[in-house]
């Protein structure tokens, strides 16, 4: 078991994802960045979706993404345990979101599968 929010974490979701023939499939024509940040652990993660490829890799404060999710960690862990989804963290003030709220909407269908995948990895908080 990883620990949450973690690089060895977000490997193991980057592999489920590459595996997923729904994920892959879902994703053709698609070319975005999303940008997932719990400041108060020092952790930062930039997930790259292109034509069905899917990489996320740690990254440094001051990169860019087409999207940004960022919150505490106690936040995401709430999101990861689905206690709480994403859009209501952000509606509530939780998580702070930037980029397009149109064209995040437009992918919503679509990024559902990344929560799934997410709660599928076994983690230790």
């Amino acid at each position: 078991m990883v620990k949450y929010f973690t690089e060895e974490y977000f490997k193991q979701v980057e592999e489920k994802l590459v595996a997923d023939a729904k994920w892959q499939q879902d994703t053709k024509g698609i070319k975005t960045t999303i940008l997932l940040s719990a400041p108060d652990q020092g952790a930062l993660f930039l997930i790259k979706v292109e034509e069905g490829a899917t990489t996320i890799s740690k990254t440094q404060p001051g990169e860019t993404a087409e999207f940004s999710f960022e919150g505490p960690y106690d936040v995401w862990t709430k999101v990861a345990k689905g206690e709480v989804d994403l859009q209501s963290a952000v509606l509530k003030g939780q998580l702070k979101f930037r980029g397009s709220i149109t064209k995040i909407l437009v992918y919503k269908d679509r990024f559902v599968r990344i929560a799934e995948v997410i709660r599928s990895v076994p983690v230790e908080f």
